[in-house]
């Protein structure tokens, strides 16, 4: 999962030195919308649906990843 993801985010974003503790708006810049977008990005190739509640409390690439899996 962890790969899928670094991949989503270098072909949308062009981030590439992505680690597991980085955090989406301290260390990659992301604003809300584009945190928004990358949920959509995810959702769409994954088909799941992630809530606005359960978004909104993940900070960085760890946190993204343990919840994807969990939902697999």
């Amino acid at each position: 999962m962890f790969n899928d993801l670094k991949k989503i985010m270098k072909d949308n974003y062009d981030i590439v030195n992505i680690k597991l503790e980085s955090n989406f708006k301290k260390d990659f810049g992301l604003t809300s919308f584009d945190f928004i977008n990358l949920i959509c990005i995810i959702e769409e190739k994954f088909g799941i649906e992630i809530e606005e509640s359960k978004y909104r409390s993940l900070n960085t690439v760890s946190e993204l990843v343990t919840y994807l899996e969990s939902r697999r």
